[in-house]
């Protein structure tokens, strides 16, 4: 396998010559060697000069790339004290430039900003949601780019005084609308509820709950198929004790799909990733405790059962998996694993027998790096995103790999 490594000078403002010839262009030179030549590189829009604290990545069916950032910008004050608002940018690669998607994109500044979800519907509309806090009530706000602009969807917020709550979604996109996978606590009767939702008539509207009210549901993930029907996943039971479970929307009801995906029953599980292949069968990537420690594990809906892609796929610590498929239906991965207080991307893809491995690809493995993203283009080409630690600052990097 070879790789290369890539760099920035500032946030969002150096990526390397391997992302350029990635999606079919003119390369620059690598900030990594030294010498180069070839064409100057293109730079997304400018962004502040300060910490990246959050990203998304997302390959349309065209091939264009669009990058969602969430970004430190002001210290400001609040009748609860001082905070860091943040900011959120987007742009998409696009004829070989970037074209930046108009700037700070947050309705309310200084704002708190957090929880940061891109979903791309099947024509590649992009659709943005994130939370913003003011103080002690969570608002989830939400844009989509339609026709060259950003929706004014102020009014479509969705506010909740529990962060819990406010930060137990999932997030799909059809025809430019956002389609989400939203966690509830509910007093009467008491426990948690998980419900699909749209908007419709000017309103969010509730689908049936698809958990069981009477546990504790967390963790959402969602995606929608052919007929805009969703699929979803969930982690259901106490924190130590918990189930991996999924369902699929008959267009009359949830029908379950099998029983728990988790290896060992009733034990602690987090950061379930779904997507669907192009039969519309679900494959889910989730943490699972094994020995004490997260272990990164797959499996893939046969149509009658789950079945487990080989074994663990992280050796260390791990966390914050990313999941996509290639054009042949096989899963790749992107996720941290830890090494003391260093966090290090790794990758792997599914050859179909077993799982194909990666050395580490942080820019330096001596800095921390987090936030991984990894998506395949159409033409099997998969990209991985994340945020590093260079020089105090956090700053995105990107890589194209081959195994």
């Amino acid at each position: 396998m070879t790789t290369v490594a890539c760099s920035g000078r500032i946030v969002l403002t150096r990526l390397c010559r391997v992302l350029l010839a990635a999606v079919g262009v003119a390369t620059c030179s690598s900030p990594v060697s030294a010498g180069g030549g070839g064409p100057a590189p293109l730079f997304p829009p400018p962004l502040p000069r300060a910490p990246v604290r959050e990203l998304r990545l997302a390959a349309a069916p065209n091939g264009d790339l669009i990058l969602a950032t969430l970004v430190d910008s002001v210290r400001a004050h609040s009748r609860k004290g001082v905070f860091t608002a943040r900011e959120v940018f987007a742009s998409r690669w696009t004829a070989g430039r970037w074209v930046p998607l108009g700037g700070a994109l947050n309705y309310d500044r200084p704002r708190p900003a957090s929880t940061l979800d891109l979903a791309l519907d099947r024509r590649g509309t992009p659709v943005l949601a994130w939370n913003e806090n003011y103080g002690d009530n969570d608002i989830i706000v939400f844009r989509a780019y339609q026709g060259g602009h950003w929706t004014d969807w102020r009014a479509r917020y969705i506010g909740d005084d529990l962060p819990y709550a406010a930060r137990t979604r999932g997030v799909a996109a059809w025809n430019g609308e956002p389609v989400i996978a939203f966690g509830e606590w509910l007093r009467k009767p008491d426990g948690s509820q998980l419900t699909v939702r749209t908007w419709q008539t000017n309103t969010w509207q509730r689908g049936p709950r698809f958990n069981d009210v009477h546990a504790f549901s967390r963790s959402p993930a969602i995606a929608l198929d052919a007929a805009a029907r969703p699929v979803v996943t969930w982690i259901q039971g106490d924190v130590l004790s918990s189930n991996l479970l999924a369902a699929r929307w008959t267009g009359q009801a949830w029908a379950p799909l099998g029983g728990p995906l988790n290896r060992r029953a009733r034990t602690y599980l987090a950061s379930p990733r779904l997507v669907l292949d192009a039969g519309s069968r679900p494959v889910v990537a989730w943490m699972e405790d094994q020995g004490g420690q997260d272990t990164l594990y797959v499996s893939r809906w046969t149509g009658r059962q789950w079945l487990l892609l080989g074994g663990a796929v992280s050796q260390g610590f791990s966390s914050a998996p990313s999941l996509a498929l290639d054009p042949q239906g096989h899963p790749v991965l992107a996720w941290v694993e830890e090494h003391g207080n260093l966090g290090r991307i790794r990758w792997a893809r599914w050859n179909g027998r077993a799982w194909q491995g990666s050395a580490v690809q942080n820019l330096d493995a001596q800095h921390d790096a987090r936030s991984p993203a990894v998506v395949v283009t159409p033409t099997g080409r998969v990209l991985l995103a994340w945020r590093e630690d260079v020089g105090g600052r956090y700053q995105v990097q990107v890589r194209a790999v081959r195994p």
